[in-house]
């Protein structure tokens, strides 16, 4: 399957930003703003295209654990990151079997270590890898000073911080690399130029062929990224991804489709990840307020992956998975004759699963149940007769 790996990665960036907005007040864009400055600094050290290809694919994924580790650790909040490293080790476990083209051992793993050793693991500037000093450098940059706000008070800001936390929090290697390859005037003829279009001009995207296997690892951990979100949905876009391999297995769709259908499943909920989390995990029933605005999940889904280029029809049949046949579904209102079979499929396998799934305000439904409530839920023009009893027949042989 052909993909643009590192502009997917971009892409989910937004994601990963909505999580840290949350929880420590950065800016969106602030992925997509660490790893541009991450692809000039790797450039001025001398990287060549390929490691400066993982390099940004790093710095985006620099936070990608957040959402397991809000979910693991009590008692989060801004004033409050108990045992933080742990996000650290989290995110360089996830990211330990991407196919990557170098050795990206360490990078994010220590993306906060400081350069006189009073990092999370104490470790020196000089025990650290190249790529997590430098991932450190820029996510520090623009948490304090906030580089995208492009001024010539920003530049000031900038340099009196990297100045005071020169050979402390970053070595002086870096700051002078920083000079270098970002000196005033090149910094201030970014304003007004979108960072996504630097990050491509920068380092465009290259569109490579990836084995099957090599696909289900990458959406695996977005997958598990998505639904570490809420506790409520733990395991949720993978279980359903894997359903919708066994049921384009039962239409016998060809490998293309299939494989393409798995990474709707897995990634149909990544909008969920800038829903803000006590709508997420609350235990009661949500207001009318509170209802509409978890719906924006569908629409968030829409909005990042519509920026990978070659995901038109993923991006389809995961944003719809929440559209109703009658046109009372959201975010679009489609009707009917607006869903094709697979908008349809992965709508019912939504279903299906979440019924089937333990949550922690209800048990997992008997095959039988949840198939019961798909026949009225058809009978009512929600969603389609002929999918749900191609659902009863695959899943109940498997009872």
């Amino acid at each position: 399957m052909k993909l643009d790996f590192n502009g997917i990665i971009y892409a989910l960036s937004y994601a990963l930003d909505s999580v840290e907005a949350e929880l420590v007040g950065v800016q969106t864009g602030h992925g997509k703003w660490v790893a541009y400055l991450s692809v000039l600094l790797g450039k001025g050290a001398g990287m060549e295209e390929r490691e400066l290809a993982d390099l940004a694919a790093c710095a985006a994924l620099h936070d990608n654990a957040l959402t397991q580790y809000i979910s693991e650790e009590k008692n989060v909040s801004k004033t409050n990151l108990p045992n933080a490293g742990k996000h650290c080790v989290l995110g360089e476990e996830n990211i330990r079997n991407f196919p990557f083209h170098t050795d990206v051992s360490g990078a994010i793993l220590y993306h906060h270590e400081n350069a006189d050793g009073s990092g999370f693991f104490h470790k020196k500037a000089s025990e650290v890898p190249l790529m997590a000093q430098i991932i450190h450098f820029a996510d520090m940059l623009d948490m304090v000073c906030q580089v995208q706000n492009i001024s010539k008070e920003t530049y000031q800001k900038m340099t009196n911080f990297i100045e005071q936390k020169r050979d402390k929090f970053f070595a002086g290697k870096i700051v002078d690399m920083f000079y270098q390859v970002m000196p005033e005037k090149a910094y201030l003829d970014l304003q007004g130029k979108e960072i996504g279009k630097l990050l491509q001009q920068a380092l465009p995207g290259v569109t490579t062929e990836f084995s099957f296997d090599e696909v289900k690892r990458i959406m695996e951990v977005f997958a598990k990224i998505a639904d570490y979100k809420s506790s409520f949905t733990r395991k949720h876009s993978q279980q359903i991804a894997l359903k919708l391999l066994q049921m384009a297995d039962y239409y016998g769709y060809e490998k293309e489709l299939k494989e393409r259908l798995f990474v709707a499943g897995a990634l149909h909920d990544i909008g969920k990840m800038a829903i803000d989390n006590d709508i997420l995990e609350k235990p009661e029933k949500l207001t009318d307020t509170e209802f509409a605005y978890m719906q924006n999940h569908a629409w968030f889904t829409y909005v990042i992956l519509s920026q990978v280029q070659g995901f038109e029809d993923i991006t389809r049949w995961a944003s719809r998975h929440h559209e109703k046949l009658n046109g009372k579904g959201y975010p679009f209102g489609l009707h009917a004759e607006d869903l094709d079979e697979k908008e349809r499929l992965v709508a019912c396998i939504d279903i299906y699963q979440a019924l089937s799934e333990d949550r922690p305000y209800k048990p997992g439904m008997s095959h039988e149940k949840c198939i019961a409530i798909m026949r009225d839920m058809v009978q009512k023009g929600f969603i389609d007769g002929k999918i749900t009893e191609d659902v009863n027949l695959v899943f109940g042989n498997k009872q």
